[in-house]
C-alpha cells in the first residue's frame, strides 16, 4: 500500500511540474519572441478572430482573454500529461534499481 501511495505522490508532483513548466515556457517564449515573431499571442488571437470569424475586438477584450486562457489551459494539460509520463518512468527506473 505504501508503494501505491508513493507512486501517486510522484505522479501528482510530475504532472504539476509538467504543467507549470509547460505554461512557463510558453509564456516566456511569448514574452521573449513577441517582437521577432510579429506580435504576441493576444495580437495573433485578435487577427485570427478578425480574419476567420469577422469579429472585430481589441487586444484587451474579454473574448481574447478567454481564448488566451483556454490556450494556456490546453498547454498546461499537455505539459501535465508529459510530466506524468516522465515521472512514471523515473519512478519505475529507480524502483527497479532499488528492488532486490
Amino acid at each position: 500500500m505504501d508503494d501505491a501511495r508513493r507512486l501517486k505522490g510522484f505522479l501528482i508532483a510530475g504532472a504539476a511540474a509538467g504543467a507549470v513548466l509547460g505554461v512557463g515556457i510558453a509564456l516566456s517564449m511569448d514574452f521573449l519572441y513577441a517582437g521577432a515573431m510579429g506580435g504576441s499571442w493576444r495580437q495573433s488571437i485578435v487577427r485570427d478572430l478578425n480574419t476567420f470569424l469577422s469579429i472585430h475586438v481589441g487586444e484587451n477584450s474579454l473574448l481574447v482573454l478567454v481564448i488566451f486562457l483556454l490556450i494556456l489551459g490546453v498547454l498546461g494539460m499537455f505539459g501535465a500529461v508529459l510530466g506524468l509520463i516522465f515521472s512514471f518512468f523515473v519512478y519505475k527506473f529507480f524502483d527497479m534499481l532499488v528492488s532486490k
